[in-house]
Formats: C-alpha cells, structure tokens, sequence
C-alpha cells in the first residue's frame, strides 16, 4: 500500500506542473486580454478627465457671474491701456485675476492688490495709463520682480488634465525659443481664455478695442451674404448688454496653445499680447489642426493655421473632435471642429440678435 500512494503521491505533482506550451498560452492570453483592455482604460481615463475639464469651466463660469452680480458688470478681458499705440495697449492683468476671491483664492488677490510695483500700488487693474507709463508686467520686468507676487501660482481650476503643458511660463529653452525670450517666465499656466466674440462683440474685450468705433462684415442674416455690423464704443459689458442671451452666448473656453512667447496662455494677464488671455470666434474650432493634439505645433500643422499665419486668436483643445465652452448662463457645452462657422461667429456675438436653434 506504501508503494502505491507514493506513486499517487508523485502523479499529482506531475499533473500540479505547466508545460512551458501551457504557459505561452496563458501569456499570450494575457497580453491579449491587455491589448482589449487598454483602449477602454485609456477611454475611462479620458472620461475622466474631460468631466474634470467640464467642472473646472463651469466654476470658472459660476465665479464670473457672482461677479457680475456683486458688481454690476464682467470684468475686462485685460487691464491695458485705451489709447492705440501706447506702450501698455496690450500690457496688464487678465480677467481672471478678478474673480480670485470668487475662486477662493482671495490670499493671492490681496497679493496683487497690495504689490509694490512703481505706479500700482493699491490699483493694478488700471486701463487709463498716463502717456508712456508702460504696463504692469513691462515694469515688473525691467524691475526684476517677475514673476509678480501670486502670478506664479499653480491653480488647479485653470488646468484642464489632457493638457500637457508646462504648468508655468518656461524658464528654459522650450520650443525652439530661448529662455530671454520668454519675458512673463514664472507666470502660472491657464488652459482657458475669454472671448472676444466676433467684431470685439463678445463678453470680453481689450479696453482699446472696446474704445473704438468699427464696423466688421459678416453673415449674421444666414443669406451667404456679408452684412455691416457695427460696434460702439463700450466700457463695460452688463448682464443686460448680452441681448442675445447668456445661454446663446460663449463666455470663456478651451484654447491652450502659443505660437509666440508673447502668448503664452497664463491666468494672470498679458504681457505684450491680449492673446494670452483671450480668444476670438473668428476661426474655425482647434485653428483647422487635425489629428492627435500635441505640442509643440509642426510645421505643417502651423501651415494649416487660417490663412497660414501665426495666429493667437483661436480655441485649442486637447480633446479629440472639438473643444468644451462655458456659456454666460454658466452652461458647459462641447461644441465640435464641424460646427458651422456663422454659428461659431455668432455664439460669440453678445448681440447679433440672430435666433440659434438649441445646442448639439
């Protein structure tokens, strides 16, 4: 009986073994049930981060319109100077800076309030600049204080996650350019401007834009014919004054790309170019650049850029497909790269008086 249990005995271990066929197999099947299971992973986590896109522009959205209601209007899309061809036309704190209380970062707001640049003490969002005073940052700059006190502030809400980035204005050499030539280095990275709209009738809008008197020529009417669409000079853009409606209307949205140093998209305003810290719907959605988003720009993805210029003024997401917008109702639609472009226009037009059907 001995005999025949150690046999037993030496018969199970030999069935407890793989063959080394056995475990290819197995291997195979693992890396196969990888490779099914990868895309969908990579899915999920997209999901995931384009919901966290979505609720960073909706509290965005949310804080502009406590704003507008504790004040009575919506803040600039940049604090430079009225007068064309003054040396801070495009020099000053962006619109986001205003809301940092609403955004429960009233520490960093008290930093910029109480700064100690020359000739901002107490009042760094002034647009009427005495002739030849130069901007905030020109002057933060020549005095070595860069970046300005809070403007260097990393703040999540400003950060969508299928971005990639630098989270600040480079310091080093990065795409192409060498670190002189990035004047606002320090300054804390913005994945979402305001717009301008169409013809500067948007929510936002640079003071000397706002200033002048023009009249652009678009399709408002829908009759494949451009009509004279004038705008007024205006100081201050008012819950009322969005005639269209809020829910008709863009109010701040993806656009997280540069092509200059100068327009590096940063939160705490511009410093050479509004840019930095608004767009236009004038182009179509994602500039016309197809493909995965990447960045920095190829040649030939900087080629399709409207009219083959470098251009700063467009949306730019690293979603695939199109771009997430916050409306002035503080409604988050994502809108696609096939949208209509009259549409696009006239989403952005506070006051085209045109009638939209709902939203896709």
């Amino acid at each position: 009986m001995g005999v025949v249990f150690m046999r037993s005995d030496m018969n199970r271990r030999k069935r407890a073994a793989f063959t080394l066929v056995e475990l290819l197999v197995v291997i195979a099947i693992i890396g196969l049930l990888v490779a099914l299971l990868l895309p969908a992973i990579q899915s999920a986590r997209e999901s995931v981060r384009r919901t966290a896109c979505t609720n960073n522009l909706k509290q965005i959205a949310l804080a502009l319109l406590n704003y507008a209601d504790a004040r009575g209007q919506f803040p600039l899309g940049a604090y430079s100077a009225v007068t064309e061809d003054h040396p801070a036309e495009e020099d000053g704190l962006g619109w986001a800076t205003q809301i940092l209380p609403q955004l429960e970062e009233q520490a960093i707001y008290d930093k910029l309030k109480n700064n100690i640049i020359p000739g901002y003490q107490g009042n760094p969002w002034i647009t009427n600049h005495p002739p030849g005073q130069k901007g905030i940052f020109s002057v933060a700059h020549s005095s070595g204080l860069r970046p300005i006190a809070g403007c260097d502030a990393v703040l999540s809400m400003f950060l969508c996650p299928s971005v990639d980035l630098p989270t600040q204005v480079p310091g080093g050499a990065y795409f192409g350019l060498a670190p002189a030539d990035f004047v606002g280095s320090g300054y804390a990275t913005s994945h979402y401007k305001a717009s301008r709209g169409r013809c500067n009738r948007g929510m936002f809008w640079p003071p000397k834009e706002g200033a002048a008197e023009e009249v652009c020529h678009y399709d408002i009417t829908g009759d494949g014919i451009p009509d004279d669409v004038p705008k007024k000079p205006f100081t201050r853009v008012r819950i009322q004054d969005v005639t269209d409606g809020l829910s008709k209307t863009i109010m701040i949205g993806e656009s997280a790309y540069f092509v200059r140093s100068s327009n590096f998209p940063v939160w705490a305003g511009n410093y050479g170019d509004d840019g930095a810290v608004m767009f236009e719907t004038v182009d179509q959605i994602n500039c016309n650049i197809g493909g995965v988003r990447n960045f920095p720009l190829t040649t030939d993805q900087i080629d399709l850029l409207p009219d083959k210029i470098e251009t700063n003024n467009c949306t730019f997401s690293w979603h695939t497909d199109g771009a997430f917008f916050a409306f002035g109702d503080g409604s988050v639609h994502f809108l696609t790269e096939s949208l209509d472009l009259r549409t696009f226009w006239l989403l952005g037009d506070r006051m085209d008086s045109a009638l939209l059907g709902e939203l896709q």
